[in-house]
């Protein structure tokens, strides 16, 4: 059974494609969101100067995507935001410091402005999301420098606040 956040962000992708009713002689677009895979983000092989942006990330900046990934689990639940990656990783802020093991396609998934405020606890297993992607460099205030990054649509955590969303995560990672 899905998790509230999977079925939220589904039904965000859902949401960003719409549902066009066509026109007599309107042609429809699609808005279908472009999949993008992390192992798309860097040229290959890496060459003598290290990792390179590949050009399908960097034409798929501005673009609504759509990613399939990791939560990082974190020691202390981020706010407003959360870490996506290809692989499990459980980072350990007080011990780790800086030194983490995030590979470096590592997204950071922001939830919309109203939401920055919310705790996001983390959800077990690969997650789908959609939305916009962004590749710029950017420093946070701790330091960590990103590169890509994807804004959630604002429907993308709407249904429970971030009480009722915490709990019901908690609760399912806690069934045996």
């Amino acid at each position: 059974m899905p998790t509230p956040l999977r079925q939220l962000l589904a039904l965000t992708a859902v949401l960003w494609m719409g549902v066009a009713q066509s026109q007599i002689g309107v042609p429809v677009l699609s808005t279908e969101p472009i999949e993008l895979s992390f192992r798309d983000f860097f040229q290959t092989p890496v060459g003598p100067t290290g990792l390179a942006i590949s050009d399908t990330l960097r034409q798929a900046d501005g673009q609504t995507v759509r990613l399939v990934g990791y939560m990082v689990q974190q020691e202390i639940a981020p706010t407003g935001r959360f870490f996506l990656t290809p692989r499990p990783v459980q980072m350990s802020e007080n011990a780790d410091g800086d030194a983490d093991d995030l590979p470096p396609a590592t997204v950071v998934v922001y939830l919309d402005d109203e939401q920055k405020d919310w705790k996001v606890p983390h959800v077990r297993g690969l997650l789908s999301v959609s939305g916009k992607l962004s590749v710029a460099r950017r420093e946070a205030l701790g330091g960590r420098v990103s590169w890509v990054h994807l804004q959630l649509a604002p429907e993308a955590t709407r249904g429970m606040n971030s009480f009722e969303l915490a709990a019901y995560l908690h609760n399912l990672q806690h069934r045996h």
